[in-house]
């Protein structure tokens, strides 16, 4: 008998149709990233409102599933979102095709804000996944950078195609949702 870990505590589905639960979504995602002063290319793969203080991605709410996670003050930490219809495409922004079928969705961010806990964020991805995979989904595509390739690459995701963009090189990404990498196993998390 497999013992199974306690569910992660702050965890949850992020009901998208609550105002206030997307604002705090995506006032998060802009801390996640405003710091490193992002790009041109981040600029354009997703929607900024600096004013505001929030990002979104160009998916709209009601093709996605978000995962949040919230610490005990009810602040949200960590997000992950997938676009599960696949109507609009994220990776297009850059020129990539997704493929379409049975299991798949594109993987639109993942992103922490507070302290970066390798640990927490691996737990975190667990629990995304293994919803994911109750969903019916195999695989996830997204793209990424050079920088975070050879942390993907330890956990089973494979570069599909590469392209130069404005001088950068961007990658599409295939996230293998089966497999458990941060357990030194493959196959169902």
């Amino acid at each position: 008998m497999r013992i199974l870990p306690p569910p992660l505590a702050g965890f949850e589905v992020l009901d998208t149709a609550d105002p206030a639960a997307v604002l705090a979504y995506e006032q998060a995602f802009y801390r996640a990233f405003e710091p490193i002063r992002p790009a041109v290319l981040l600029r354009r793969l997703w929607e900024w409102d600096d004013a505001a203080g929030r990002i979104a991605a160009p998916v709209p709410y009601a093709d996605q599933v978000v995962y949040v996670l919230r610490d005990a003050g009810g602040a949200v930490r960590r997000g992950l979102a997938v676009n599960l219809a696949l109507r609009t495409v994220q990776a297009a922004r850059f020129g990539f095709a997704v493929p379409r079928g049975p299991g798949i969705g594109e993987m639109l961010t993942f992103f922490s804000d507070g302290p970066h806990d390798l640990r927490g964020a691996l737990r975190f991805r667990r629990a995304c996944y293994a919803d994911l995979r109750a969903r019916g989904l195999r695989h996830g595509y997204g793209t990424a950078r050079r920088r975070p390739l050879p942390a993907y690459g330890r956990f089973g995701t494979e570069v599909i195609e590469e392209r130069r963009i404005e001088g950068e090189a961007r990658f599409l990404l295939r996230f293998d949702l089966a497999a458990d990498f941060s357990r030194g196993q493959e196959g169902g998390g």
